[in-house]
């Protein structure tokens, strides 16, 4: 099947290489606006209590509507913030903002006289600018806030909040993404002449991924417009895009020349390569889609999103390499090999004459070494890979806010100054909806309600609980008891002084709306490290008095708490459905059992070495100053399985491609111990090339400013560093010659299953001839 594809495609060469350049062209045009469809967001389980709570803020309470933080400060240190010149200052800047459409208004210590506001030391103050958008249409008002804001001389003012958050997070993306590419490109271009030694062949894989890359982004913003996707869509699809596409045009010109250097016509050489290494190329893509696919079990969209951007990319690269990279080999032919590097380094007296056979018989000298002492290298290289693994027992996960971003970036400064020079917990309270079983306002349902409220104020981790019945006695600066709020509550209109009364309807305006109280927990701890979001448990576990019928708890810390809950949740059905996928691609390629098996434990080993090491640099803080971060003392939420989606079919990537030349040299010989070595010597160069350009793109991904992206460029470079060197070099080979024939046995009934329905007949020179003689002259 796979040959006779290559055939088409030569015969057709030319107009797919006509038709691979129209839709590259047509879909990379959308490729410039995408990230304005992607978010920041999407740590939201949609079906989560958190996320109901927010549902119904926003449907009762019209807290579905979002607002921007203002935060003052003066460049006097010794100003007030609490002073007629310093709330003047403040009104006059925000005079202009309150005319433009979309903002309702501002809360401040001007408007409520609340100490919350200001800063501990007095010295700098936050204002609330309401807006009556959601937070995705907030993004759009940014720069119109901005612009018009009149700040007087003397004083500054940052905004933070979502969307202030969200649109440096764009740019930072971009950023990031236009650095990677500049340092990537031209080590992938370097490492491609090593391998080749030829720039014409050296261009092939990247002109493959020029393609591939513009196609999958216009592509992603297309599915964004319809669907909620994060903005770390755009950094994994060019870490996968250049990764996957140069590999794959690796290993399919590599098999391309080898052919041509074998005799073979340029016609059999297109049919031979992609019979074998694209069938390679197509079944390593169908593993990594697989991988990916695994993320689409999460609720959550930052992470479902990434599984199918990621798809997208696997997508985009094996359709180009499978039709527009044959297609151009086909009218290339032998000037594929033009433009030696050896060619020229001799004529000019720096190199002699290197011959394939040598460079392939240093690699035969390390399968030999791994045939004759299988155990002296297989029982080393699980205890390494098990000791760098060992940091993942310590693994602590929290959901990221704005310090993933690097200092100096304004909606970043903000937010950290709002969480370190402010009372702890202002600006993100844990929020409590209680449904009474009678008239909020009524003594029972006081008394319940402060009760549960007193419950949770006890609860280690909160400070104080604020709600409609949380007030002071004016006379004694005492708190009033339930029987006196409901006597104030209970009285009839103008019967109470007019401070107390308005001070009783603006409680009751916030806290209740219906049958529902709301009640907001100020917690000192970070809602999002792990001891903000385990506060969440102890505050659900609270027991209800009997006037309350439900709690539900909500709140950024909440929403934190969910997600990992849900993560918790998905992951064994994510990971199992992986891994039994990816042994089923497997099984119908080669036929056995025993490689299935052995390829998951591999991968898991080497996936482990890889987490390992993250925890051990991003949690625990090694390194931080040479890959220039700040720890945060936690693993991000999402990375772990964003990493095992990407590396499970990465490594099943090499995976096909070693065991495929493995499968054909057994099938010629039948010995097992000399198949193993003939394999392990034609594919590790190529193995250790592609693992080399992964390497630097992924590690390009190392200088990127925010640190969810670095983390996952520096875990991911690892684990495929590991991979290809020291479990694909010397663990697979070594397991594989302790196992013998095992390898290739499958049972009876298993056996005639792949026979008949798998795809691990592999196409020899009498297939080749059979279907040239077929072929029409």
């Amino acid at each position: 099947m796979f040959t006779r594809w290559g055939a088409f495609v030569y015969r057709r060469r030319r107009w797919l290489v006509l038709l691979a350049f129209v839709i590259a062209g047509g879909l990379g045009s959308l490729a410039g606006g995408a990230s304005a469809h992607l978010t920041s967001g999407g740590w939201l389980d949609p079906t989560s209590e958190s996320a109901q709570v927010g549902d119904r803020l926003q449907a009762d309470f019209g807290g579905g509507r979002t607002s921007f933080v203002a935060l003052f400060r003066s460049t006097d240190p010794s100003a007030a913030a609490t002073s007629a010149a310093f709330q003047a200052a403040i009104a006059t800047t925000l005079a202009p903002v309150l005319k433009l459409d979309g903002v309702t208004g501002v809360t401040g210590y001007a408007q409520t006289n609340d100490a919350r506001f200001i800063s501990v030391k007095g010295d700098a103050a936050y204002v609330l600018i309401g807006l009556d958008v959601d937070e995705d249409q907030s993004i759009a008002l940014v720069d119109p806030v901005k612009q018009t804001l009149a700040t007087p001389s003397g004083y500054s003012v940052a905004l933070t909040g979502f969307g202030p958050v969200q649109q440096d997070s764009q740019r930072l993306s971009e950023a990031d993404l236009t650095r990677a590419e500049t340092v990537s490109l031209p080590i992938a271009a370097i490492v491609l002449i090593l391998v080749f030694t030829s720039l014409i062949a050296a261009g092939m894989p990247l002109l493959v991924a020029g393609l591939a890359i513009p196609s999958s982004v216009g592509l992603i913003g297309l599915v964004a417009q319809r669907t909620e996707m994060s903005i770390y869509v755009l950094n994994i699809a060019t870490m996968l895009g250049l990764a996957l596409a140069i590999d794959y045009s690796l290993f399919l010109t590599s098999r391309f020349r080898e052919e041509l250097a074998r005799g073979r016509t340029v016609e059999q050489a297109v049919e031979r390569a992609v019979g074998t290494a694209g069938k390679a190329v197509l079944f390593s893509g169908v593993a990594v889609a697989i991988g990916l696919s695994g993320l689409l079990w999460f609720r959550a969209s930052a992470l479902s999103s990434i599984g199918l951007g990621g798809a997208i990319v696997v997508l985009a690269s094996v359709f180009y390499s499978l039709t527009f990279l044959p297609a151009i080999l086909g009218m290339l032919g032998h000037r594929v090999n033009s433009l030696s590097v050896g060619g020229m380094l001799r004529r000019l007296g720096l190199r002699r004459d290197r011959t394939d056979a040598v460079r392939r018989s240093r690699w035969e000298r390390v399968a030999i070494g791994v045939m004759r002492r299988p155990f002296a290298v297989l029982i080393p290289v699980l205890a390494l890979l098990l000791i760098v693994g060992s940091p993942y027992l310590r693994l602590t996960q929290g959901v990221p806010d704005a310090t993933v971003y690097p200092a100096g970036v304004a909606s970043r400064d903000a937010w950290v100054a709002l969480q370190t020079e402010f009372r702890a917990g202002e600006t993100t309270p844990i929020v409590i909806l209680l449904d009474t079983k009678a008239d909020p306002t009524s003594a029972a349902s006081i008394a319940a309600v402060t009760a549960v409220a007193g419950r949770i104020a006890a609860v280690d981790g909160i400070d104080r609980v604020e709600g409609p019945f949380s007030m002071t006695d004016p006379a004694t600066g005492q708190p009033m008891t339930p029987e006196q709020v409901a006597q104030l509550y209970a009285a009839p209109a103008g019967s109470l002084p007019p401070e107390i009364a308005a001070a009783v309807a603006r409680l009751r305006d916030a806290y209740i709306r219906g049958n529902v109280v709301q009640l907001d927990a100020v917690s000192p701890l970070k809602s999002s490290e792990p001891a903000g979001t385990e506060v969440i448990t102890r505050v659900r576990a609270v027991p209800l008095d009997a006037g309350i019928s439900r709690m539900q708890v909500g709140g950024a810390a909440a929403l934190g708490e969910d997600f990992l809950l849900s993560q918790a949740d998905r992951i064994p059905w994510a990971v199992g459905t992986t891994l039994l996928a990816s042994a089923i691609i497997l099984f119908l390629l080669f036929g056995s059992l025993a490689i299935p098996i052995k390829a998951v434990i591999m991968t898991l080993l080497s996936l482990t070495a890889s987490f390992g090491a993250l925890v051990w640099i991003f949690q625990e803080g090694n390194l931080h100053q040479l890959l220039n971060f700040q720890p945060l003392g936690y693993t991000i939420a999402g990375n772990p399985v964003i990493m095992f989606a990407v590396l499970i079919g990465l490594s099943m990537d090499y995976e096909v491609l070693l065991l495929s030349r493995m499968q054909e040299s057994y099938r010629r010989t039948g010995d097992n111990t000399a198949a193993v070595a003939d394999g392990l010597a034609r594919t590790a160069g190529v193995i250790t090339g592609a693992a080399l350009i992964m390497v630097t793109v992924f590690a390009a991904f190392a200088l990127a400013d925010t640190v969810t992206i670095k983390s996952i460029g520096v875990g991911m470079a690892l684990a495929v560093a590991l991979d290809a060197t020291i479990v694909r070099v010397l663990l697979v080979p070594a397991t594989m010659r302790l196992l013998g024939k095992w390898n290739w046995w499958a049972p009876g009934p298993l056996g005639r299953l792949a026979a008949r329905f798998g795809f691990s007949h592999v196409e020899d020179e009498e297939d080749l001839a059979a279907a040239g003689a077929a072929a029409p002259a």
